[in-house]
């Protein structure tokens, strides 16, 4: 290589690759290999190919330079301008959405395609013109003289030619400045491929100035047991065909490298896969390589693997949309998208990179404060009400100051279309009004999540396009989805890596997470502008290169290892999930050789330790202490349907939290009932002294305005507001004709109480809410209880063991001589009276009297509900009835 001048040279992809290249380059250059330079496909090679050298020169030696094609085109790009990827995709949106060509078809997906079919066409030594791209478009499609085609091609060829006449993409400004660096070249150049392909134009320009040796390693001209096995497995043809079975002598020598492994749940595999590598470990293995292809199995065997104090070192990269970081930032635009909807609402206030000047208290108790101020005015949504409304009340705490930060951040925010710029410059100053951007920039992560917003907000500048914050938020979401991160402060024998960062590498021992039939297989693209076959007649790869690729990683992934290992889920959604289709290839052929197949299964996950012996009981029995000395109405009839319940809601405060209501639940609707009737009844106490229309209009005046901020707040709430207007005037005839018969409306939401002396001396207060109380002339006292129920469910709730009657008779003492429940979802009021309500209060007293002293005395609270009692009741599960009985 005296001269300059093109050598192609192919040496075997397997284990002994840089020994013989290393070889090569001595015998050729010798002392003056300094001279040269050394192009690798990644510089994970370069310390092998150091040692490599080293070892076959036998002494210290200078060595060449070492890049790659990337690192030598940043060394030539210089300050050359490039047309960053969200400045082209905003300007190419902006372009199509002024045109009608694609007609119904996503902009931004359409752009996006484009952009990628521009990218895959920068390296091809020449740009062909637009007819020859039109006769590759109906060539592909099977078409002659369409217009679709020919606008298709069109589309291609202008951004295609935008990208090499205007300001270049990060793709084509790459090979311009390989092409630079060639036309500049001034020392022999080493270049090595992973891949089997025509050399790059770049290349062939090196040539021309300087020696250049393209070194192709090939799987083709390996001729091992182990190489036999995986050419009859997979051809390094395409299409694959099975050729001769192997010889059973090297079907046993892969067997005893290579394990597939089917699991039946994503635990079992992940716990195999960490398991396997620990093992590894402890035989003194310090190069292993964990390949993820299922990126939630390799993330829960990381986990598992950092338990056993195992670090990973991550050369693949997390999709930085999936950071905590990212998630705030997710978090503030969703809540301020949904008017402040109070799930979005507490997502964003949880996170810690919100807590602006609070420290960990006094952001907990901010969080708490405002979670139970959104359950207390049942907030589902409406920034307006939270940041006055909560803000007004919360002053000078630290949920006031949160919400003060929160207040700050919306007001940036832009409502109107703006241009992608002006949105993430108002979004970075959002997240100081938060405090947020200080706190990001403590995480690794957060500070990626920052710089990328930095990033954005200067390469989207200049962009004419106003966006909807719909628009912008997709454009976002794709920056964040395409960005990685990575943590490159660990460094472990373990590394996390993907399938491709493994071509010409050697490891002691290789897991393969993920290898079924979804995830080991290639890429097939479709999109808005063309198929396979079009790839193929514009030259670029296509699936089925990309299969042949696949094949050949597989391949040297396994020469070159010592211990390889394929896992997949043999179940997925109730579904059987096979093996990629190349593993199914490779056990066929091991089957052939006189094998058994190579397909085993994970072990069995093992049993949780067992549990400590729990002594449970559903018959608790109260210290004297503990029994209460209050009791309701509600209460009562807990006890009476089932002890335990009593037990566990009234002694032991246990019950269902109250939740924002998204849609009014039927309680909430009876209390606004029970409010609107009592507000009319005391606005009217006389009924008599009006008309019954006007009765009629006034009662559904008041449904309207107990209703109106229900509705605001969901359209929906209008059929519960109908439904009572449609039943004000059959209320009011019920009413009037009440009132003829002698019963006056007294007073309503009445609070009662009575102390009850039992005979083992000790007291215990009766209380609760009356819905309403009449009078009549002789001083009678009837006593009413609305039920937002039909008149078969209230006839049922009386007949049964009801105590409710009895016991508002018991608070209210006196004349009672009639109580009565008013069925009221029926076309007309239905009222249901209690038979001698004196007698039944003075048997409730009596019940009374003689269980709570037996409380005291030892008795049990057994769970004997029967089914109705038990059938929605909260306590289900913790009582262990279903279990124990």
């Amino acid at each position: 290589m005296s001269t300059a001048g093109f050598e192609t040279l192919c040496l075997p992809a397997d284990a002994a690759l840089f020994a013989r290249l290393a070889r090569l380059l001595i015998d050729r250059h010798g002392d003056a290999l300094a001279d040269c330079d050394l192009l690798l496909p990644v510089m994970a090679h370069a310390p092998v190919l150091r040692g490599a050298l080293l070892a076959e020169a036998g002494h210290a030696l200078f060595m060449p330079r070492m890049l790659t094609p990337a690192l030598l085109a940043a060394r030539w790009q210089g300050d050359a301008p490039v047309d960053p990827h969200p400045r082209r995709l905003l300007h190419l949106v902006a372009q199509l959405r002024q045109q009608t060509w694609l007609g119904d078809v996503d902009p931004w997906s359409a752009a996006q395609e484009l952009l990628e079919l521009a990218d895959a066409l920068a390296a091809l030594p020449a740009p062909p013109d637009e007819n020859a791209l039109q006769q590759g478009f109906e060539r592909a499609h099977g078409l002659a003289d369409s217009a679709a085609l020919s606008l298709e091609a069109r589309l291609v060829h202008a951004v295609w030619h935008s990208d090499c006449t205007g300001t270049p993409g990060h793709a084509r400004a790459v090979t311009q400045a390989l092409m630079r660096a060639a036309g500049a070249a001034r020392r022999p150049l080493i270049h090595l491929s992973a891949r089997v392909e025509p050399a790059p134009a770049w290349l062939e320009l090196h040539a021309a100035r300087v020696p250049v040796l393209n070194v192709l390693a090939t799987r083709a001209l390996t001729d091992t047991p182990v190489a036999r096995v995986l050419h009859a497995a997979w051809p390094p043809v395409s299409p694959p065909v099975l050729t001769h079975a192997p010889s059973r002598d090297d079907a046993l020598e892969l067997a005893g490298r290579v394990r597939l492994v089917g699991a039946q749940s994503l635990e079992q595999e992940a716990q195999c896969a960490a398991s396997c590598i620990a093992g590894w470990l402890s035989e003194g293995r310090r190069n292993i390589a964990l390949v993820a292809l299922d990126r939630e199995a390799a993330r829960r065997t990381r986990a598992l693997l950092e338990r056993r104090q195992v670090l990973l070192a991550d050369e693949t990269g997390w999709k930085l949309s999936t950071t905590r970081a990212a998630a705030t930032v997710d978090a503030l635009l969703q809540c301020f998208a949904s008017d402040g909807y109070h799930r979005d609402l507490l997502d964003l206030l949880h996170s810690p990179h919100v807590a602006g000047s609070l420290d960990r208290d006094d952001h907990a108790q901010a969080i708490a404060a405002i979670d139970d101020w959104v359950v207390r005015r049942n907030h589902v949504d409406g920034l307006h009400a939270l940041l006055t409304d909560a803000g007004r009340e919360f002053a000078g705490c630290p949920a006031g100051r949160l919400i003060d930060a929160l207040s700050r951040a919306f007001a940036l925010m832009p409502t109107h279309n703006a241009p992608a710029s002006f949105r993430v410059e108002r979004l970075l100053a959002a997240l100081d009004a938060l405090g947020a951007r200080a706190a990001l920039a403590q995480d690794a992560a957060g500070a990626q999540v920052v710089n990328l917003l930095e990033q954005l907000r200067a390469d989207s500048s200049g962009v004419a396009l106003d966006l909807s914050f719909a628009d912008w938020r997709k454009w976002l979401n794709s920056e964040f989805e395409q960005a990685l991160f990575r943590d490159s402060a660990i460094d472990s024998p373990v590394v996390l890596t993907p399938l491709a960062a493994t071509r010409l590498r050697r490891f002691d021992a290789v897991y393969v997470i993920g290898a079924d039939s979804r995830h080991l297989a290639p890429v097939r693209l479709r999109g808005v502008l063309g198929h396979e076959g079009l790839r193929r007649e514009l030259g670029l790869p296509d699936s089925q290169v990309a299969a042949g690729q696949l094949r050949d990683d597989l391949a040297g992934l396994i020469a070159c290892s010592d211990q390889t290992v394929f896992s997949w889920q043999t179940q997925r959604n109730g579904e059987a999930n096979l093996p990629g289709v190349d593993l199914q290839r490779l056990d066929l052929v091991l089957q052939r050789a006189g094998l058994p197949s190579a397909i085993c299964s994970a072990p069995s996950l093992a049993d949780p330790p067992p549990l400590p012996e729990l002594v449970v009981s559903s018959a608790p029995v109260l210290d004297p202490a503990r029994v209460p000395s209050r009791l309701t109405a509600s209460g009562l009839a807990d006890l009476m349907a089932c002890p335990y319940r009593y037990y566990a809601r009234h002694v032991l405060g246990l019950g269902a939290g109250d939740e924002v209501e998204d849609a009014m639940g039927k309680g909430s609707v009876g209390e606004l009932v029970h409010r609107v009737l009592h507000d009319f009844h005391v606005a009217h106490p006389r009924l008599a002294d009006a008309a019954p229309p006007a009765l009629a209009d006034a009662l559904r005046a008041q449904i309207a305005a107990a209703f109106d901020g229900a509705i605001a707040r969901n359209f929906q709430e209008h059929a519960w507001a109908d439904r009572l207007h449609d039943r004000a005037d059959a209320y009011i005839a019920w009413a009037v004709q009440r009132e003829s018969d002698g019963w006056l409306f007294d007073s309503g939401e009445a609070r009662r109480a009575h102390v009850l002396e039992l005979p083992d001396g000790a007291a215990l207060s009766l209380e609760g809410r009356i819905d309403r109380i009449d009078r009549n002339a002789e001083g009678d006292v009837a006593l009413l209880d609305y039920k937002l129920r039909s008149a078969e469910r209230v006839r049922k709730t009386l007949q049964a063991d009801d105590v409710q009657l009895a016991f508002y008779t018991v608070l209210e003492g006196g004349a009672v001589s009639e109580a009565a429940y008013l069925a009221l979802e029926e076309d007309v009021p239905v009222a249901f009276i209690q038979d001698d309500p004196p007698a039944a209060a003075q048997a409730l007293l009596s019940l009374v009297s003689e269980l709570f002293p037996a409380l005291r005395n030892g008795a049990s609270l057994p769970a004997h509900g029967d089914e109705a009692a038990c059938l929605h009741c909260d306590m289900r599960g913790l009582c262990r009835k279903d279990w124990l009985a």
